[in-house]
């Protein structure tokens, strides 16, 4: 029993989304290329680069998706990573595959639920639950409720891992 996993997914194309539906892999989105590389990319691919990192396509393929960063190449901050997905704003300012955008909860859960379900955690992370491991961080600002460049400005007060607190902001 295995999940696949494709990791990166800069230029895999929408009509190839099938193909992973089929097999069981699981595309795991560098989405963070859109604001960092995502003018240089519009360079060298030129319109094609609007279908880098197709997540909207796979959430219309049914099919779980993850995001993930390459540190040291950028700072691990997955709210950064949510925010690209939801905005798909690069550095000079243009939205790059408006059409690939997703929402705020969709992008969450590709942090979360489909993160847990990637690694066969699914009965015991990925969300809250009785009975699940509390592996949770609380927020200053609730993601879905706010404007999407907002989510740039949370600021996370505790973590909690394993049912323990490991960090705590001081207010």
């Amino acid at each position: 029993n295995t999940r696949p996993v494709m990791i990166h997914c800069q230029i895999l194309q929408p009509e190839q989304l099938p193909q992973l539906k089929r097999i069981g892999m699981i595309p795991s989105f560098f989405v963070n290329h859109i604001y960092y590389w995502g003018d240089i990319h519009l360079k060298n691919l030129g319109k094609r680069a609007n279908q880098i990192s197709c997540i909207h396509s796979a959430l219309k393929q049914e099919l779980p998706y993850t995001f993930h960063q390459d540190s040291p190449v950028i700072l691990p901050n997955m709210l950064e990573s949510v925010w690209c997905a939801c905005k798909r704003e690069t550095k000079a300012g243009l939205i790059l595959g408006e059409n690939e955008q997703i929402s705020v909860y969709n992008a969450l859960k590709g942090v979360t639920i489909n993160a847990a379900y990637q690694y066969f955690e699914e009965k015991y992370k990925g969300s809250i639950k009785e009975g699940k491991i509390a592996d949770l961080i609380i927020l200053d600002k609730n993601p879905c409720k706010i404007a999407i460049n907002d989510i740039l400005k949370i600021n996370i007060l505790t973590t909690i891992k394993d049912g323990k607190v490991v960090y705590n902001k001081k207010l």
